[in-house]
Formats: structure tokens, sequence, C-alpha cells
């Protein structure tokens, strides 16, 4: 049995490591307490142009989905933060948002976009600014939350899962929902800010036959890449190779994990295994070593921010506007003006 109290998990009875954390919940917590400690600050601060992830991580059936999709009697995190995402805006008259959801999943290390319907090559590129950005993926406008609710299921709809002996609903990938916040103040002209708030819930495959052991060293495989970055990054050695491209998961993520990007772990444990439970926390233990280094994220450059396109296409069909109701005017003038007679 395990014991959870004063930040601290602990094995009873066990002659076993201590696990400390910055917040730590047993089984009575509710989905609410975690959105307040862990997600919210990091919501908040996507809303003010900082990037952010709340990350996932345990073996199937020990909360994980749970915690962040919740069920129908309690709302999980995505839903949670997606309230405070239009709280925030209902709040801030003199700001200008635009919101832009993309949902994909890595399968077989492969990424499969959640809202097509058609598979089609999504590429992983990184920008001057060392951005990490996943092409070709759908990108839904979402004005309301309602709108938000039904992307997300639409997404959910397409995840592959299947039945373990943990889970009769397991998911069979990791998957990233991404919420892109772009933001301005009504008078500014020049600056946008952008932002990418993800979420992240990663499966620990423990499945050992047939298909989906085959789905599990997929799984595993990229985690344990995950797992070779986290253990690099908390030993503080910023001058060591760190393979992020070994990993199409640690590759989207990369600046979730040490660099520009305020990030929250979330990882769950199960008593059904020890052995897996154990190996949860120790990799949670080394996550809590890495140091980020965000940062706000300002764009001037126009082709950038999307709200800036379509400011300059509003003031472009404005002018276009102005210029046809000047000519009809001139127009109508010139109809009124009586016609000279110039019989003799």
């Amino acid at each position: 049995m395990w014991n959870a109290q004063q930040k601290k998990v602990y094995q009873r009875g066990e002659t076993s490591p201590l696990y400390t954390f910055d917040c730590v919940y047993d089984d009575n917590a509710t989905t609410y307490e975690i959105n307040d400690e862990i997600s919210s600050p990091i919501v908040q601060a996507a809303m003010t142009s900082f990037h952010g992830t709340v990350f996932a991580y345990g073996q199937s059936g020990s909360g994980k989905t749970y915690s962040m999709s919740g069920d129908n009697m309690s709302p999980g995190l995505i839903a949670l933060a997606i309230d405070e995402i239009f709280e925030y805006i209902n709040e801030a008259p003199n700001k200008q948002f635009l919101l832009r959801i993309t949902y994909m999943e890595i399968y077989n290390e492969k990424i499969y976009d959640l809202l097509s319907s058609e598979e089609k090559v999504i590429k992983i590129q990184e920008n001057t600014d060392h951005q990490i950005n996943v092409i070709g993926l759908v990108e839904q406008h979402v004005t309301c939350k309602e709108e938000v609710f039904s992307v997300v299921k639409q997404g959910d709809n397409r995840r592959r899962t299947s039945a373990t002996a943990q889970n009769d609903r397991s998911s069979r990938s990791h998957s990233i929902l991404r919420v892109i916040i772009e933001s301005r103040e009504t008078a500014e002209e020049d600056a946008v800010m952008v932002s990418h708030l993800n979420f992240v819930d990663s499966e620990k495959a423990v499945d050992k036959t047939g298909e989906v052991f085959k789905e599990g060293c997929a799984i595993n495989k990229s985690l344990f890449t995950l797992s070779q970055v986290i253990s690099k990054l908390s030993e503080g050695d910023g001058e060591g190779y760190i393979s992020n491209l070994d990993s199409k998961l640690t590759r989207i993520l990369q600046n979730a994990l040490g660099g520009n990007s305020k990030t929250a772990m979330i990882c769950t444990i199960s008593p059904t295994s020890i052995e897996e439970s154990h190996s949860t926390l120790k990799f949670a233990s080394r996550a809590k070593k890495i140091k980020n280094k965000p940062h706000l994220n300002e764009v001037f450059n126009g082709d950038a921010a999307l709200l800036k396109k379509y400011r300059m296409e509003i003031q472009r069909l404005q002018q276009t506007a102005s210029e046809r109701k000047m000519n009809l005017k001139e127009n109508y003038e010139r109809k009124k003006r009586p016609r000279m007679n110039n019989s003799v």
C-alpha cells in the first residue's frame, strides 16, 4: 500500500525510497483541487503569452486520462482549463483574442491528425526562434467553450484505444491537444502575443502480447527517449547531447522540457504494480529537477500572427468598401445634374 501525505509518497510497511514533490494527491483528491494548484497557473500564464504544458504520465488504469479528460460526473483538467480561458477573455475587454485548436496523436512513432478524416504527411519543423511547429495539422478556429468541447470530442472519437488488463478503453498512443492563443491590446497596432498551451496524455504501455505489444514497444520507445531526455536535463548538463530528435514526442515537446515553457507534470501511479509505480515516481523525481526558461512571446512579423493578417484584411476591405461608396455617391450625383440642351 502507498501513503501520500505532506508532499511525500512512500510505501507503507516497506523499506522503500521516500519521494518528495511539489504536490501530492491521494484517491480522495478532486480534479478541482489538482487544477487550482497545478493546471490553473499554467493556463493563466498562457493567456499572458507564456507557452505552457500540462503533461500527464503514468501506466494504464492509474487515473492519468481521467485526470485530463474527466467523465460525465467530474470535469477533467482540459475542461476546467477551457472554462478559465473564456473567463479570462470575458474579463479582458481591452484585448482582442484569436483561438485555434490542433489535436494530434503519436501512434507507432507516426503523427496523426485527430481533426482530419484524411491521412496526410505531418512534419515537424523548428523556426529561427527555436519554436517547434507541427506542419500539416488542421487548425480549428473557436470562439466559445461549446466549439472547443465539440472539437475535443471529435478528436477523442478518433483516438486509438483498446482493452487492457487495467482498463477497458485504454489509449494506445500519446495525444497532444494544443490551444494556440493570440492576443493584442485593442489600442496596440503592431505587437501580437502568441502562446501555445499543450495538454499531453502520455500512455505508458505494459501489455506483452499481440498487436498491443507492438504498439507498446513504440510507446515505450518514445517514453525511453523521454526518460533519457529527462535524466540528462535533470543533471543540469547543458553541454551534453540531448536526444530530442530520437522521438516524435520529445521533439514536439522540446520547449516543454528545459525550454521556453511553463510546464507541469502530473504522474499517476496504481497499487496494481509496485514496480511500475516506483518507475513512475523515479521518473517524476528526475523531471522535478528540470529548469525551464520561459519568456513572453511577442510577434512583430505580420506573417507570424493571424490577428495581424485578419486586421490587415479587414482594413483592406474597409478601404475597398469606402472607395466603392465614394464611387457610388459620385455616380449618383452625376446622374442628378441637369443635362445641357445643345439644340438651337
